[in-house]
């Protein structure tokens, strides 16, 4: 898995050049919590996983909350979202409430 994708948008970017790239700061927060998330690094995030990196972003009921992230971007079936499944997962986390919006 390749650290690069998950990292923080740079301090000098505006927000403006952070959108023109299609991405708001909250999505490229979470595809940092998500990355560093992959505690055995996999590059899969299992339910505990994706427990964890939610409980960090403050969701509440990270374990519900897992499982529904589960069922909106595993697209195969495996119970793991993969790389291919990342944007997914992160389009399903920003229609929530984190610690982060705030």
């Amino acid at each position: 898995m390749s650290r690069a994708r998950f990292k923080s948008a740079p301090a000098n970017r505006t927000k403006r050049e952070t959108n023109s790239v299609g991405v708001t700061c909250g999505e490229e927060q979470m595809k940092y919590v998500f990355g560093r998330s992959d505690s055995d690094k996999d590059g899969y995030l299992s339910k505990q996983e994706l427990k964890k990196a939610f409980s960090d972003l403050g969701v509440e009921f990270p374990s519900l909350r897992a499982m529904s992230a589960l069922w909106h971007a595993d697209d195969n079936g495996d119970n793991y979202i993969s790389k291919k499944e990342l944007a997914e997962l992160v389009k399903y986390t920003s229609t929530m409430n984190t610690s982060t919006d705030k």
